[in-house]
């Protein structure tokens, strides 16, 4: 099913997508297989923001993240605030990042996700003074490598036949 931009059940797609990407940042890994866990929540809200701007903006990255932290049980409003911070900077890139392949907007969802990484563990070091790199890193790397699928997926009951068939089969 396709969705118009202008359609209002965008919200319930939207919705949905981030309450299963959220589900996906709490299922229970392994010590070493968490620190390699994409950023899912960070990720869609990328893709959602991207894809309909006029209906998702930084509030709705700042509520992303709060429902992270909520989710996590982590110190309320660090992903929020680096959720809030990298949709900002997608905004200003946004017509940039509009007309890029899948393969191509790796190379902004890469440094957006490193981004987040570092705000977050900033934020982590000021209460905890231990630096983790890999930390920082194995998240962003993993994050690259599910982005063209998951805005596959999500181009599947997302907005638009020309992101699909252009786009996607580039890749």
């Amino acid at each position: 099913m396709k969705l118009e931009e202008t359609d209002p059940s965008i919200y319930f797609w939207s919705a949905l997508s981030l309450v299963l990407a959220l589900m996906l940042q709490i299922l229970p890994l392994s010590v070493a297989m968490a620190h390699w866990r994409p950023q899912f929540v960070f990720l869609v809200a990328i893709y959602w923001l991207f894809r309909v701007p006029s209906f998702h903006g930084i509030a709705f990255a700042w509520m992303c993240g709060l429902m992270l932290d909520l989710v996590m049980g982590e110190l309320i409003g660090r992903h929020a605030m680096s959720f809030a911070l990298c949709a900002y900077l997608l905004r200003l890139l946004q017509q940039r990042f509009q007309y890029m392949t899948i393969f191509h907007q790796l190379f902004l969802v890469f440094p957006l996700v490193l981004l987040h990484q570092l705000l977050v563990h900033s934020t982590t070091l000021m209460l905890r003074p231990t630096w983790q790199g890999e930390l920082v890193v194995a998240p962003a790397v993993s994050s690259l490598l599910i982005w063209p699928l998951l805005a596959w997926v999500l181009a599947k009951f997302g907005t638009s036949e020309a992101y699909e068939d252009e786009e996607i089969s580039s890749s």
